[in-house]
């Protein structure tokens, strides 16, 4: 093969490696956003069930509250019986003390129904936390290996634009501006391999005449369809 091909084979691999990077690093974003989310619904569960909780205490005093109230109101039915003189007066206010107690009967009842709610509540909460505190631990793990993973990605990329000058120091100037007019317009894939006759970037056949040029691999052919750079590979040789 060509020194030319070779130094262009060499320059698409680091662009390509390269792109592959950058694409990973476009995507660490996203991916942090879906661990806060993540989080965040976490948080959100815990912050509902706290809601909940408060509303039933609220709603556990006011009926306290009510009870409290209709215990008053007996106390004050009690005191008033040495007071009664006719039948009459006494049966309205044996009346009177039946609809407190039953009043009261029903106020403790819709009390005891929040106070096992309560209850439920409680273990809910518990739970909607140790799912926050793991869904934290895990927040910490992923963001600890992006930024581990950055890092690394950023090496590579640092790696690939100190050995690209290299590599393109193998074609001459014609040959690299092609290149990269290519690389540019090619979605950047200027150098693509032939495997039989086909060009593997468009997949289109060449034409016989020109399958024998690019398997001679001793200057720059360009496919008919996409006009990319091509060099022949060998049945059973890895595409460089």
């Amino acid at each position: 093969m060509s020194p030319l091909l070779t130094s262009l084979i060499a320059l698409q691999a680091l662009d390509t490696a390269a792109d592959a990077a950058r694409k990973r690093l476009s995507e660490m974003p996203a991916a942090e956003q879906a661990i806060a989310s993540a989080l965040a619904t976490a948080k959100t569960s815990v912050e509902a069930v706290k809601a909940r909780i408060q509303e039933n205490q609220g709603a556990r005093r006011a009926l306290e509250k009510d009870i409290a109230s209709v215990d008053t109101r007996l106390a004050r039915f009690d005191d008033h019986k040495a007071a009664v003189k006719t039948n009459h007066e006494y049966t309205a206010l044996l009346h009177e003390i039946s609809t407190a107690k039953s009043e009261k009967d029903g106020i403790e009842e819709r009390l005891l129904i929040l106070m096992d709610e309560g209850d439920t509540m409680a273990a809910d909460l518990k739970a909607a936390e140790a799912t926050f505190k793991g869904e934290q631990a895990k927040a910490d793990q992923a963001r600890a290996a992006l930024a581990t993973e950055r890092s690394a990605v950023e090496a590579e990329l640092a790696r690939l634009a100190a050995e690209r000058p290299t590599a393109a120091a193998g074609a001459d100037a014609r040959s690299l501006a092609l290149y990269e007019q290519l690389l540019k317009g090619r979605r950047g894939v200027a150098v693509a391999a032939l495997h039989g006759e086909l060009c593997t970037a468009c997949h289109v056949r060449l034409r016989p005449h020109m399958t024998q040029q690019v398997r001679r691999n001793d200057a720059i052919v360009q496919c008919d369809s996409c006009q990319r750079i091509l060099y022949f590979v060998p049945a059973g040789a890895p595409v460089l």
